[in-house]
């Protein structure tokens, strides 16, 4: 499904955030141009222009998260939770935005926003880490992750491609991951440049400790659903694991080729050993003519590999529910509203074979029944396609929401 972070590190405030918060003097540039200049020692490249500082409030970081937020939705809030819910993504959460808001903004200490083209700090946030002042150690990690995130928009322009994939959430959280992996790899090494002696193993060691999700994913709130805090942390670890992979085979010359042509799906994060590939397109030719009669089209969008082991492990052991998603080629998904606020959709994936169809149907029936949020829907097989609906009319298709 959708990302609908795509506020974490890259644009926590994004679009939403003044160049400059009311008040708020530029940090120290001597501090940034440091930390910059640990970034370009890592990566190989240098910064074509100074990059800004700001420190902005938690309250006012708070009101551009909402505003953030609901941009980020492809419905209304409301339309799109109830989308989540109807196919089975996440349970019924009242005052779910109010949620992630609170979350999301406890999970931002300091970020890069390309639009503006602006490293903000979030003030008390930065003040403290753990209870300790943000400095030295902490605060190198922290500076070097978010302006590389900053080098990585000198060279990307980031928000024009994060806007060209509005409609493909797969194809965004696989960019997503190429970002915030590049990014948390720098960081690492830079950190490692300060430790006498620190090889190869000490990266090894200290890579896992050190990718936001392993230590921060714990303390996730229970009344936040899994779904988005689990989409919030994978660019971190895999993300993280899918680069340095790049880079020991073919060095920091190979996340330069990654930056000319990114990784088009979470399929290529989950098996980087594998050989890349594109993705199916058009397997729902014109979405917005295919709900019941009456509907209103919604939105259109792309679960991936990822969105559909997450969906699959809702009701299966991890294991069955991997290898069942494993095989995936392609997928679009169309939301609508149909009579009484019932939500439909049509839903094709394609696999890799007809075996891995056929497995996939009999996983996806499993795990509906074990699904507590699983509603009714019809499934069949086409060829090396899956064909899902719900509210749909036709012979097992005509099940309400």
């Amino acid at each position: 499904m959708r990302r609908f972070l795509v506020l974490a590190a890259l644009a926590a405030a994004a679009a939403a955030a003044p160049a400059q918060a009311p008040g708020a003097e530029d940090l120290l540039p001597a501090k940034v141009a440091q930390y910059a200049q640990a970034v370009e020692s890592v990566r190989g490249h240098k910064f074509d222009r100074a990059v800004p500082a700001t420190e902005i409030d938690a309250a006012r970081l708070k009101e551009t998260l909402r505003s953030k937020l609901a941009e980020s939705f492809p419905a209304s809030p409301e339309e799109t939770k109830r989308t989540l819910v109807g196919i089975g993504m996440i349970e019924d959460t009242p005052n779910l935005v109010d949620r992630l808001v609170d979350f999301y903004g406890t999970q931002v200490i300091a970020f890069y926003d390309p639009e503006p083209r602006r490293f903000f700090v979030v003030r008390g946030a930065a003040a403290t880490l753990d209870g300790e002042a943000l400095e030295g150690a902490a605060e190198k990690l922290i500076y070097t992750h978010e302006l590389t995130h900053a080098l990585q928009d000198q060279n990307l322009d980031l928000d024009r491609r994060i806007k060209a994939l509005k409609d493909d959430g797969d194809r965004a959280l696989a960019l997503q991951c190429l970002l915030e992996g590049e990014a948390t790899l720098v960081m690492i090494k830079a950190a490692l440049a300060d430790l006498p002696g620190a090889d190869e193993s000490v990266e090894e060691q200290i890579a896992p400790l050190l990718t936001a999700g392993s230590l921060e994913k714990a303390n996730a709130p229970k009344d936040v659903p899994a779904y988005f805090t689990e989409q919030l942390f994978f660019p971190y670890a895999e993300g993280t694991d899918y680069v340095r992979r790049t880079v020991k085979k073919g060095g920091w010359a190979a996340v330069d080729r990654l930056w000319a042509s990114p990784p088009t799906s979470s399929a290529e994060i989950l098996h980087p050993e594998d050989p890349p590939f594109a993705p199916a397109t058009n397997l729902l030719p014109r979405p917005e003519t295919m709900g019941p009669e009456g509907a209103r089209f919604l939105y259109a969008d792309t679960l991936g590999e990822w969105g559909l082991r997450f969906l699959l492990r809702r009701g299966l052991p991890s294991p069955e529910a991997d290898a069942a998603a494993a095989g995936w080629r392609g997928d679009r998904v169309a939301f609508f509203a149909a009579k009484g606020d019932a939500i439909a959709y049509v839903w094709r994936i394609r696999m890799d074979t007809p075996e891995a169809a056929g497995r996939l149907l009999e996983a996806l029936a499993r795990s509906r029944k074990t699904n507590a949020s699983a509603r009714p829907e019809a499934a069949r097989r086409e060829g090396v396609d899956l064909v899902v609906t719900s509210g749909m009319p036709g012979p097992g298709g005509s099940t309400g929401r």
